[in-house]
């Protein structure tokens, strides 16, 4: 064997040798010219040159690429799984309140150099929190006591306690009116004198009936109406046959009277042991007896001649004439009974003034015939001035007498205790709103006020000192 072939075997190569390509036949080919040329790739295999893409803003950018990573990890079964964009990102109503960034809704403030980023949310805490305290300064009573000296109190009526309401408006405290009774029943009283608005505009009266009878005593409960209330008289007489009162008095005042109250219309006696306590309207104080009696008295004579001949008119206003009559007939009696020894109260809603008064001082007991001058005025109608700003007081009061009509009143004339003259007068807090504030009726810091009146003839302290 020639040595060529046994270098072949040891090499291990194959000993079948590969035929070359004959000249000019198809394999004769360039090797690149089996792939075919560069024109000849199919337009949808061609991968369109990649565009530079322009970079958004920082926020858009960390945003696109979680979303990319997010697309990358998604990627099964050969396809994409793809996300809608929306046009707008979605701000919850924090983002919204908060006031963090340039587009902001709500743009941060500067209040002496400092940026509050955060006031929408500090505004809303502040509301919630100014509503919920009015709601409790609305519903909180409190208990207010007051000496009054008067000076030849009989000794029957020394330490005779007086608690005065006003202005409920048919407002509730408590089921059935237990917050305000067991305040008045914790107290302890002789009397109770109500000075109107205890009904108020809505004329519902249920309020008022649960807070009669839910005393144990409603005897002593002694009560006028006020400017809100209805009536006192109905506008047409009621066709029945009864007293005057259950002709011509509104449905409220009736349902109190027999609830055991005393309306206070004219002037009644209040039996203490031994001594005599008076209470009258106010509206009586300047009243001239015997030309009032004489008036009413011809009044209701010529009335009554009217229905005889079958006047209509004169059918419609007997009754209320007649009424009027008897109140003058109760006036005229008690001015010739009453004695300078007597404690007179005088009962009215909104305090008189300072002139009316002074007037009632005038009338010389005895000699002009006028019921003594009252030693106490009870009255309401201020409600302390329903609002009131801390360390400063009322804003306003509806009373077009005071100066300036009302407004930015003298604070210790609207509430509490006061001196005209030798006449002194107490005004209660009231327990509700005054019916004559329209917008926003609710007491602001100003709670609701029970007042507790003790008559003592001892002088105070402060007096006995400047003696």
């Amino acid at each position: 064997m020639p040595d060529s072939e046994k270098t072949k075997k040891k090499a291990g190569k194959p000993t079948v040798s590969i035929p070359k390509p004959s000249a000019g036949s198809s394999d004769d080919k360039d090797e690149s010219s089996l792939y075919g040329d560069e024109g000849d790739i199919p337009a949808r295999r061609k991968k369109p040159p990649k565009k530079p893409v322009e970079k958004k803003a920082e926020k858009g950018n960390d945003k696109k690429n979680k979303k990319s990573g997010d697309d990358k990890g998604k990627k099964k079964g050969g396809f994409k799984l793809r996300r809608k964009k929306s046009g707008k990102q979605r701000r919850t109503l924090f983002d919204l309140m908060s006031a963090t960034g340039n587009d902001s809704f709500f743009k941060p403030l500067k209040i002496f150099g400092r940026e509050i980023r955060f006031w929408p949310l500090v505004l809303l805490g502040f509301i919630a929190f100014m509503a919920v305290g009015v709601m409790l300064n609305n519903s909180n009573l409190s208990v207010v006591e007051q000496s009054i000296t008067v000076v030849g109190l009989p000794e029957a009526l020394e330490n005779y306690r007086i608690i005065v309401l006003s202005d409920l408006n048919g407002k509730r405290f408590g089921d059935s009116q237990s917050l305000l009774l067991r305040s008045i029943n914790n107290a302890g009283y002789d009397a109770i004198f109500c000075v109107g608005d205890m009904v108020g505009k809505s004329g519902n009266p249920e309020p008022f009936y649960e807070f009669l009878e839910g005393l144990k005593k409603p005897e002593r409960v002694y009560f006028i109406c006020g400017d809100s209330d209805p009536g006192p008289f109905v506008a047409t007489p009621r066709n029945i046959t009864g007293t005057l009162s259950e002709i011509i008095l509104e449905d409220w005042i009736l349902g109190a009277i027999e609830r055991g109250a005393n309306y206070v219309d004219a002037p009644m006696q209040i039996p203490v042991k031994n001594a005599r306590l008076w209470v009258s309207p106010a509206t009586m104080l300047n009243l001239e007896t015997v030309s009032t009696v004489e008036y009413w008295k011809d009044q209701t004579e010529q009335e009554q001649d009217g229905v005889m001949s079958g006047i209509q008119s004169d059918y419609a206003t007997l009754p209320r004439t007649d009424y009027r009559y008897q109140q003058m007939q109760k006036l005229y009696n008690a001015e010739r009974d009453m004695q300078a020894t007597d404690m007179h109260i005088s009962l009215a809603h909104e305090p008189p003034a300072e002139d009316f008064i002074y007037t009632s001082e005038t009338h010389k007991a005895g000699t002009d015939r006028y019921i003594i001058t009252p030693e106490l005025v009870l009255a309401g109608h201020y409600c302390n001035g329903v609002w009131r700003v801390p360390f400063f007081g009322a804003l306003y009061v509806p009373d077009y007498t005071l100066p300036r009509g009302g407004w930015f009143p003298e604070q210790s004339k609207i509430c509490g205790l006061s001196s005209v003259d030798e006449t002194q007068m107490y005004i209660t807090g009231g327990l509700g709103v005054n019916g004559a504030v329209k917008l926003m009726p609710f007491r602001l810091f100003n709670g609701p006020q029970i007042s507790v009146l003790t008559l003592t003839s001892t002088l105070p302290e402060n007096m006995l000192d400047a003696r």
